[in-house]
């Protein structure tokens, strides 16, 4: 849904602030986009693979923060398709901003973290004085006062999203934004269905996102969307042809000089000091789900009846073989045991600790793929 003009204005307030605190140089520098050129460390989806991409983030964005993570990965949560990265920062220092890792999913991990970067920078930028002139002397160094700060989740995630696009890590924040997926689903005991996902990560929605991009080419002079997924370029083109006559209002409304000229972005050099990306990531949790071939049986005994039925040539007992041998084959399949992996629906030994197809952690026999969840919940209450 497009930002109404009450949003809008309330986005293009937050951003005015922020220009008016640090400046218009990085609204003003060509967004970073999402290429190998602009992130050229490896990458593993690990945690010391994610720093790397957080160190890259705030450096894009000119935050002069090492990073700190806390590992708290249990594996992937049991309640979703496709499960989503969950990495959040929770404090800003001096030095050092920290964050805490849930979960590093398969989606736009760089996207979804350039929206924590956006987040330091808000809280850096906060004003947390009644003094306006004092707030802007101590705001943009954390513990200016002489202590770290906490991100405060009312104030900081909302303005975190939009400080993204003002740090220019707007493409990469949208991007993240609204990502779709087609996959395979669970096997349901008689195909695997195909499932579509969409993935919305940040604090505000795609459409806002898209806005202030186009906010950012218009008082850029840029008419091209540049690095954006489909649904994400798309919007943008739409508000660039409706803002197309509003350069020097939106300059005047940001508090940019109508003189200022578009910054350069310094060349991307990669890091030389990376630690090593291979720590191990935690094991997924599956357990042993009882199934049987019944449907398969059914199948089977169906075209049985129906071969015996064309082979007697009786019209009268032709129902009675093809159901008859339905009934019968899905009953001598029920009693054929087939193990499945909960974790990827793929066959496993009666006996087995681990999938040998998605490397899960068996812990236990479940007889529906309904109590799934009830046996993740035992796990995690005896875990705690």
């Amino acid at each position: 849904m497009k930002p109404d003009a009450a949003t809008r204005e309330h986005l293009l307030g937050v951003l005015a602030e922020l220009v008016a605190r640090g400046g218009a140089e990085r609204l003003l520098a060509p967004p970073v986009e999402p290429t190998a050129d602009a992130f050229p460390e490896p990458y593993q989806p690990t945690r010391a693979g994610v720093a790397a991409v957080l160190r890259r983030l705030l450096w894009h964005a000119g935050i002069d923060r090492a990073v700190e993570t806390d590992d708290q990965r249990h594996g992937a949560p049991p309640t979703e398709r496709k499960p989503e990265t969950r990495i959040a920062v929770t404090r800003v220092g001096r030095r050092e901003a920290s964050f805490v890792v849930n979960f590093i999913g398969a989606d736009d991990v760089v996207g979804t973290l350039a929206h924590e970067v956006g987040v330091v920078h808000a809280v850096l930028a906060r004003s947390d004085d009644a003094s306006p002139y004092r707030a802007a002397e101590v705001s943009m160094i954390a513990g200016g006062d002489g202590r770290d700060r906490e991100v405060d989740p009312d104030r900081d995630l909302a303005r975190g999203s939009i400080a993204a696009v003002y740090v220019g890590l707007g493409v990469v924040a949208a991007n993240a934004a609204y990502q779709q997926y087609s996959q395979a689903g669970r096997f349901n005991g008689a195909y695997v269905p195909l499932e579509y996902e969409v993935i919305r990560a940040g604090y505000l929605p795609m459409s806002s996102l898209a806005y202030l991009l186009a906010v950012q080419a218009v008082v850029r002079g840029e008419r091209e969307p540049v690095g954006l997924s489909g649904p994400q370029r798309d919007e943008v083109t739409a508000w660039l042809d409706a803002l197309a006559g509003d350069r020097a209002a939106l300059r005047a409304r940001l508090g940019i000089a109508t003189d200022a000229k578009p910054a350069a972005r310094p060349a991307v050099v990669p890091f030389d000091d990376v630690e090593p990306l291979d720590d191990p990531a935690p094991a997924k949790t599956g357990f042993r789900w009882r199934t049987h071939r019944g449907f398969a049986g059914l199948i089977v005994g169906t075209v049985l009846g129906g071969g015996a039925a064309l082979a007697l040539a009786h019209p009268n007992a032709t129902p009675f073989l093809v159901f008859g041998g339905a009934a019968a084959g899905h009953v001598a399949g029920r009693r054929i045991r087939v193990p499945r992996c909960t974790a990827c629906a793929s066959v496993i030994a009666p006996d087995a600790t681990q999938c040998r197809h998605c490397g899960a952690e068996l812990r236990g026999d479940i007889a529906r793929l309904s109590d799934r969840l009830d046996a993740e919940e035992r796990l995690e209450v005896d875990r705690e």
